[in-house]
Parts: structure tokens; sequence; C-alpha cells
């Protein structure tokens, strides 16, 4: 007899979504890579049962297709990523599962389920339990319904009852190396890679800053040990990965331990480039010269906005002096940058979105993304909105590339939304930042590669 089989489902959606564990939501431009969560839960998992991997999303898959294709299967478990964007989506086809499959275990998978994970069991009974941890192997336990005490990283329902563990994770990890052969690695893409295939890698979970607006930071900082990075870069090697995004939501939170990832990637000659976000207070001349070293090509970074009090105000420390100085640096060593900005962050003016327009023009980077304010579960945002009726209880499905759902001071959705499209007009149709990216086309596929971008970022 064969081994029970486990499905990691990136579920179907009308858009290209991106299910990014932390938050989720449609591509601005023409780019996608795998969900981080099930790349993890594929290496736990493997351990002891079959996986299977349907990603929907990267292969176009409707929701009914995907629905015929599970139903023929008798799988032991499907764990499903998810995020704001799509879970009442999500959640009416896994709902369909259950009812024709009443013996699959159904698991949904994100951070946000470590605030939402536990009324989402009240209030929805096909769901089993939820992981909001995808780095604990505890998930085994659960599968072999060893589950009679709380277990690492869930919550779950057993005989009538909701178990949770409440104590706080070890700060450091390590987890079997992932499956990416599972994984249709060959069709990821993003327009800063310099190299194909590509996939991500990630060596930290959480955040140790705690901006306002991002959930990552409320979920709390841990650290993946560097020699179990090292053997996941190994295979990737053997596979034939050539290009990698460290998807930590902030990779360079201690450059002893970048350092040290460096070295050891030096040590093994390996050959990737790579891109990661990083946070301007954590760049200094020996952590940047290390990683431009070992392979790193871009960096992304949170610049949010011009108007420093919308800043402090959430928790955001940045200064236009250290951003213009680190930014110089980073150009210094050709690494190229793409600029977070954020429109419509609560008390903000007409004017000062109008700064963080002109600050975004006036800095030295490559690629500016403006998403739309949005109240995140499990940070102090989504807090205030809901204190102050700019949201209902209710709402837990937004997209920061999609239309405002804060309607918040003196400016009205419609006027945010007016704003953000300012944005990208005026950042991307500038003469001297045309001309300068169209000398950097150095082959057919960065042309193509550009004007799909750029079709993509204006249509929103």
């Amino acid at each position: 007899m064969g081994k029970e089989t486990v499905l990691l489902l990136n579920p179907p959606g009308d858009k290209l979504y991106i299910r990014d564990y932390y938050c989720s939501f449609s591509s601005k431009a023409d780019y996608y890579w795998p969900p981080q969560d099930l790349i993890g839960l594929s290496g736990i998992v493997g351990q002891k049962y079959g996986v299977q991997v349907l990603d929907a999303i990267i292969n176009k898959i409707s929701e009914r297709k995907c629905l015929e294709t599970i139903l023929k299967e008798n799988y032991k478990a499907i764990i499903f990523t998810t995020g704001t964007a799509t879970i009442k989506k999500d959640l009416a086809l896994v709902q369909k599962i259950k009812e024709e499959k009443k013996e699959i275990k159904i698991i949904a998978s994100a951070a946000i389920m470590k605030f939402l994970g536990e009324k989402l069991l009240q209030d929805y009974d096909f769901i089993d339990c939820v992981s909001y941890d995808f780095t604990e192997k505890d998930i085994l336990s659960y599968l072999r319904d060893e589950s009679s005490t709380p277990l690492r990283g869930l919550i779950y329902r057993q005989k009538g009852r909701l178990f949770e563990d409440k104590e706080r994770a070890p700060l450091e990890f390590e987890i079997p190396v992932p499956r990416h052969e599972l994984f249709d690695f060959q069709k990821y893409k993003i327009p800063i890679a310099k190299k194909f295939p590509f996939t991500v890698v990630v060596t930290s979970l959480g955040c140790p800053y705690h901006c306002g607006f991002c959930t990552a930071g409320a979920f709390g900082y841990r650290v993946r040990k560097v020699d179990n990075v090292i053997q996941e870069l190994e295979y990737l090697e053997e596979l034939g990965i050539k290009e990698i995004l460290f998807q930590d939501p902030t990779l360079t939170v201690n450059t002893k331990r970048v350092v040290d990832l460096c070295q050891k990637m030096l040590d093994h000659n390996f050959r990737f480039s790579w891109s990661c976000n990083a946070e301007i207070r954590s760049l200094n001349e020996e952590i940047v010269s290390w990683m431009k070293e070992a392979g790193c090509h871009t960096m992304s970074i949170g610049l949010e906005s011009g108007d420093e009090q919308i800043l402090k105000k959430y928790s955001k420390w940045n200064r236009s002096e250290k951003i213009e100085q680190t930014i110089d640096l980073l150009n210094k060593h050709k690494i190229r940058v793409l600029g977070y900005f954020i429109i419509g962050l609560p008390g903000e003016t007409r004017e000062s979105i109008l700064r963080t327009i002109k600050f975004a023009k006036g800095l030295k980077i490559d690629i500016a993304s403006f998403a739309i304010a949005t109240p995140d579960v499990g940070t102090p945002l989504r807090k205030e909105a809901l204190e102050k009726g700019w949201i209902p209880s209710d709402l837990d499905a937004f997209d920061s590339t999609e239309f405002p759902v804060i309607d918040a001071g003196g400016l009205s959705r419609k006027e945010i939304w007016r704003l953000r499209k300012k944005a990208v007009r005026e950042f991307y149709l500038r003469p001297s930042y045309l001309i300068r990216k169209l000398f950097q086309v150095r082959s057919p596929r960065d042309l193509k590669i550009l004007a799909s971008n750029a079709i993509s970022l204006f249509r929103k």
C-alpha cells in the first residue's frame, strides 16, 4: 500500500493573485511567485506522506476544473493557502470539496490565521484546522491524529473543542529541504530577475519592526539556521534554479547573520543571482558589499511616504537623509532599488500624497510600487479603522492593488484612487526614467518583460 497523500493547494482566482502568506493581492504587473507556506510545508509533510501540489493560479485552472481534479483523488488532507484578497472565494471552494469528501481534513494556511483562525473554525465547520506557522513540524502529529494536546503553529477542532498552543515558539528554527521540484518553477517570473528559472527561499519568519500597517510586524520574528538555508540552496542548485527571491519580510535585520549567509554562499561557490526585502536602518557598507559579492542585484525597501508625520504615526522610522544616503550606497554597489510606497493612509491629505509622489520621483530608484493602504488583519491600522468606524467589523477581504476600502479623513476613496494612478503615471512616464530603462535593455526578453509590465501597470 502506498503512502497517503496530502494536497497542497493554491486555489483558483479570476486574477493573478499572489497569496504571499502575510498578505495577498492581485499582481500589479506581469509577475508571480509561488506561495512560500506551501513550499515550506512540502518538505515537512513529505517526511511522512506523499505530496501533490496544485497551483491553480499559475496554471490558470478554473474553479470547476480545480474541483473536478480534486474530487477524482482520495487525499488524506488538503492544505490550502489563502489571504485577505481571496478568502471568501477560497472558503467557498473548500466547502464544496468537504461536502463531497467529508473524510478529507481541510487545513487553511496563512499568517493571518494567528488572528482569524479561532473565529474561522467557529464559523465554518468544514474547516478542520488552521496553520499560522508553516515551519512547525507538529502538523505531522495533527495529520496522524496524535493531537490530544495543543500543537505548535496550529489551531484545530477535536470533538467539539478548539485547541491552540499559546507558548512562544523558539527564536531559531530549521525545516526539511522543501520539495521545490513539485512546483512549476519554470513558470514563475518577476521583472527584477536577471536569470531564470527562479523560486523563493525563506530564511526568517515575521519582522522585528512594528510598522502600523504591516501584518509581518504583528506576527513576531524568528530566524532559520543558516546551515539549513544552505542545504536548501544546494538542492536548488541541483534542480537548475538560477534566480532566488529571498522572501523574508526583512532579510537584513542582523548584519552578522546576513554576512554569515553570504560567506557560506560564496564558500559553496553558488552562482545564484538574487533579490530580497531590506530595511533602511539595517543597511550599511559591510552588509551591502557582502550581499553584492554573494549575488544580490536588487533590494526592495519600504519607503512608504514622503510625509514624516504620517510615518511617525504608523511607527515607520524613515528619515529622508538616511534614505538618500542608503540609496546612494546601493547605487555605488550597482544594486537596484525597488521602493514600496503607500497611498491613502488615514491622516493623509492631497498635499501629503503629492509630497510622496515628488519624493519617489526624486530618489535614484529603479522601480516604485504604489499600494493602497489596507487594514490588514493583526495590524494597528485595522484596529484604528474598526474603532473609528471606517470599515465594517466583518470586512476581511481587500486587495492593496485595488480600489480603497478605507474612507477616512478629508480624502474620498475615489480621490485616493486617482492619486494612486497619478503616482504611477508620473513616476513611470518621466522621459529621464524611460530613457534609462531603455538603455538597460540587453535582449529581446528584457524588452518583452518591460513592455508586459508597462501594460499591466497601466491597466490598474
